[in-house]
């Protein structure tokens, strides 16, 4: 069972996190994240790579690292890949960070992230990276949106390239197993930083989560995928010319290779999400976690002589001994770069469907490895006892299977073991459910109404065990359970209450759900493989009511009777750790310690140098808080509280510290002038292009050596400076400006502003010794300047004593019979412009 396991072929599925939405231990193997890290120690090139690890010391490796790191104490999906430097990155699911208690417990508050990798250097665990901060950490590998996250596939390195297929999933529910496939995608990071370089979707239908190996053979790089069908599991294969992910995909049909992906085959049944395939001599093993059979504790490996099968098996690898005490195992993986010379280094993960158990227990859910001897040695079939001749298979009354077969001979040594596929679900190959038995019957359970289902039985003895017999067909018909009894709710004191029922016969999944009173609202809590759990983050002082309903292989049964409980929440600690850094902006960054889900801060602060009270607060869902709008030079003082829907925590212990702006390191770039009448429109580029700015300015023309800051600053990246003496050639600069002063200047630009000249200037005679003229306005705020004089007299120019204000003119008391020229001049009343062209007139 592995995540993203589909229901009932894998109830661990039901006990896994999502994406900020429920613990992994509700998460267990509905699907699986990334994983990723860099920046491990230096150290030597890995001496490992010939020797290999031992299974046992690289258990003991991540036990360790999980009690003592400070950073990581479990995680699943356990996948590595070889860096060219000899580094070895582990890429791992959903994560925990942070210590572990000094009791081995994980905290309730401890953080959860869907991305996290750890970089091995020679025999020694690196730095674990996430994204975020320490205080907030986040994917490394982001959602690309709301209520959708990536779970990884395997990794492979191209060049200076890490390539990590990634699967997208969108939450649909409150559930466990309430979310859907959306499809397929390749993260890329640059080595050996391992510094995240994008995220690409791949050109792939959403129902086969690729990625679950990766096999370089030959000239081409083959990649094995899961297809979730209903209860059953399903390996694909497709493949790439070359090395390079990002290119065309080709997958097998079964008897070719197309470039369609709707076209892809089944090749084996029964795998996990995540499994594991190599080539030894010359042949291809594939290694997973058996997955034919629900809550399987098994190891199997399955062989073939083309990496497309068709695949011999299975061979039982290991039992893990985790599921004696109740946990799930899933998500088997092949280590080579680490396995030592003739052995299968092999990974899996363990949990458990109650929160508290991986809460109490750090240990729980973390890797385990272990190594077995491949080739797996033959027994010798002549010295293997006989197979029974016959079997037999009825319906039972239970909704069992009933199977029966002569006795080989009286040996009280010999023992039978009984093999089963499930036709109706398509799987392919034989597996062995239930110990073996001394006896020549067997009652088979767990079987799924209407399903045909064949059965073998082999004889198992001191030397090995015999061929299978032959195959026996049945038809299983299988009732509803009856619904589950004694349901119980126990409230704690952090909004959960515990929930417990009596066990079902014959069932081993049982789906929660609850109903506000409050509200009215109906909720689906998810499916689950024990007979208790926990439900969490309900809302103080309410009343809840909770049924249960068995999950058989003949269908649901009706809902127990209900059970209510008033769930408490006591209100929060204060937070601890409050800090406060003055950043050079002026802002103030507080970070306190979170106190996990389900928990929101309110922020206050006050003027110390004002004698202030403590303000409004601000609200935070995080552990973090930027406070801004704050004077340089002033001292603050700030402190924080939680609050759940029990109420407000106390403040935390204040901090106080003086707000600083450090002044602008940065001139502003490109200034350009456009000189106008009396003015000058300056522009540039600056890295607080909202933010104020300082101008300066000097007659050049009037001899001024220094600069003459304006007495008004600019907002933005623009203004216009007036007031300038039209003729006069000036220089100017700017500078960012804040709190702390004003930054460096500029590099300066020249401009000399010059009044427009008129134009369009006309006259014609009005009599009586008067000349009527007009002109085309050259802008608002100037008066204008009328030159005349007699032309037929041989007069010079002179200027008439009066400035215009308009664009008409009427000049009087003029000689008839004579002809006058006349010209126009803008003024602003110290300086005049240009003179327009000329006109004459004959005054009559």
């Amino acid at each position: 069972m592995t995540s993203r396991r589909g229901f009932l072929v894998a109830v661990a599925d039901t006990g896994r996190g999502s994406a900020g939405a429920r613990r992994p231990a509700r998460w267990l193997l509905v699907l699986y994240v990334i994983c990723l890290l860099a920046a491990a120690p230096t150290g030597l090139p890995h001496p490992v790579a010939d020797g290999g690890l031992s299974a046992n010391r690289l258990t003991a490796l991540f036990d360790s690292y999980g009690d003592t790191s400070g950073r990581w104490t479990g995680a699943d999906r356990t996948a590595s890949v070889r860096l060219p430097d000899g580094r070895l990155l582990w890429l791992f699911s959903d994560t925990f960070l942070g210590p572990v208690n000094p009791d081995g417990s994980r905290p309730r508050t401890a953080p959860f992230v869907n991305n996290s990798a750890i970089v091995q250097q020679d025999d020694r665990l690196g730095e674990t990276l996430h994204g975020g901060t320490p205080d907030e950490p986040r994917a490394l590998i982001p959602s690309p949106s709301p209520g959708e996250f990536h779970w990884i596939g395997d990794a492979q390195v191209v060049g200076d390239t890490l390539q990590v297929l990634v699967n997208r999933y969108r939450r649909t529910g409150a559930g466990p197993l309430d979310h859907t496939l959306l499809g397929t995608s390749l993260a890329t990071f640059a080595l050996p930083a391992l510094t995240p370089t994008g995220v690409r979707p791949l050109p792939l239908d959403a129902w086969i989560s690729w990625g679950s190996a990766l096999l370089r053979d030959g000239g081409h790089t083959y990649v094995y995928g899961t297809e979730a069908a209903g209860q059953a599991k399903f390996a694909h294969v497709a493949r790439v010319r070359g090395d390079d992910l990002g290119g065309p995909w080709e997958f097998w049909t079964g008897d070719g290779w197309s470039t369609d992906d709707r076209a892809s085959a089944r090749v084996l049944s029964g795998v996990g999400t995540a499994y594991g395939v190599q080539r030894i001599d010359g042949r291809y093993v594939l290694v997973t976690h058996e997955n034919n059979v629900v809550f399987s504790a098994d190891l199997v490996a399955y062989s073939a002589a083309t990496p497309t099968g068709p695949f011999d098996g299975p061979d039982y690898l290991h039992r893990a001994p985790e599921t004696a005490a109740g946990h799930l195992v899933y998500d088997a993986d092949l280590h080579p770069d680490l396995a030592r010379p003739g052995k299968l280094l092999v990974s899996y993960n363990v949990n458990d469907v109650d929160d508290a158990v991986t809460y109490a227990d750090a240990g729980v859910y973390r890797p385990r490895f272990v190594e077995v001897d491949w080739p797996r040695p033959r027994p010798d079939r002549a010295d293997v006892p006989p197979a029974p001749a016959a079997l037999t298979a009825r319906p039972g009354g239970a909704g069992t299977a009933e199977l029966n077969w002569p006795a080989v001979r009286t040996d009280s040594e010999l023992r039978y073991q009984v093999h089963r596929r499930d036709v109706t679900a398509g799987q392919t190959h034989f597996v062995r459910i239930g110990e073996p038995t001394a006896e020549p019957r067997f009652s088979a359970d767990f079987l799924v109404d209407r399903h045909d289902y064949e059965f073998r039985v082999t004889t198992v003895g001191r030397r090995g065990e015999s061929a299978p017999s032959p195959a026996a067909r049945m038809t299983a018909t299988v009732p509803p359970p009856p619904p589950p009894t004694g349901l119980r709710a126990q409230p704690g004191r952090s909004g959960d209450v515990t929930l417990s029922w009596n066990p079902v016969p014959f069932v081993q999944l049982f789906r929660v759900q609850q109903r506000d009173l409050t509200t009215g609202e109906r909720t689906s809590i998810g499916t689950f493989t024990g007979t208790h759990t926990t439900v969490e983050f309900l809302q103080h002082a309410r009343t809840y009511e909770f049924t249960v309903i068995a999950v058989g292989g003949g269908g649901d049964s009706p809902p127990s009777p209900p059970v209510r409980a008033t769930a408490v929440v006591t209100p929060p600690a204060a937070p601890a750790g409050l800090t406060a850094t003055a950043r050079p902006d002026g802002t103030v960054r507080l970070t306190w310690r979170t106190l996990g889900r389900g928990v929101s801060y309110r922020v206050y602060r006050r003027d110390v140098s004002r004698g202030q009270a403590y303000g409004p607060p601000a609200l935070e869902s995080g552990a973090s808080h930027i406070a801004r709008h704050l004077e340089h030079g002033r001292e603050y003082e700030f402190t924080v509280s939680a609050v759940n829907s029990g109420g407000e925590s106390p403040q935390a212990d204040p901090v106080r510290i003086v707000a600083r702006y450090a002044p602008p390191d940065a001139a502003p770039r490109g200034l350009r002038a456009e000189a106008g009448p009396g003015s000058v429109k300056l522009s540039w580029r600056s890295s607080v292009s909202g933010g104020w700015h300082r101008v300066y300015r000097r007659d050049l023309t009037a001899g001024e050596r220094d600069f003459t800051e304006e007495a008004i600053p600019a907002q933005g990246t623009r203004t216009t400076v007036a007031g300038l003496r039209n003729g006069h050639e000036y220089e100017f600069a700017v500078a960012a400006v804040n709190q702390a002063g004003p930054g460096p200047l500029s590099e300066p630009v020249r401009a000399t502003p010059q009044l427009p000249t008129p134009t369009g200037l006309t006259g014609t005679a009005g009599g009586n010794g008067e000349a009527r003229l007009s002109w085309v306005s050259v802008g608002p705020g100037l008066a204008y300047r009328v030159q005349l004089r007699d032309a037929t007299a041989g007069e010079t120019w002179r200027t008439d004593p009066y400035p215009v204000r308009g664009t008409r003119h009427t000049a009087v008391l003029l000689t008839r019979g004579h002809r006058y020229e006349f010209r126009v001049a803008a003024t602003d009343g110290t300086t005049d412009g240009t003179t327009s062209e000329p006109v004459s007139v004959e005054v009559r």
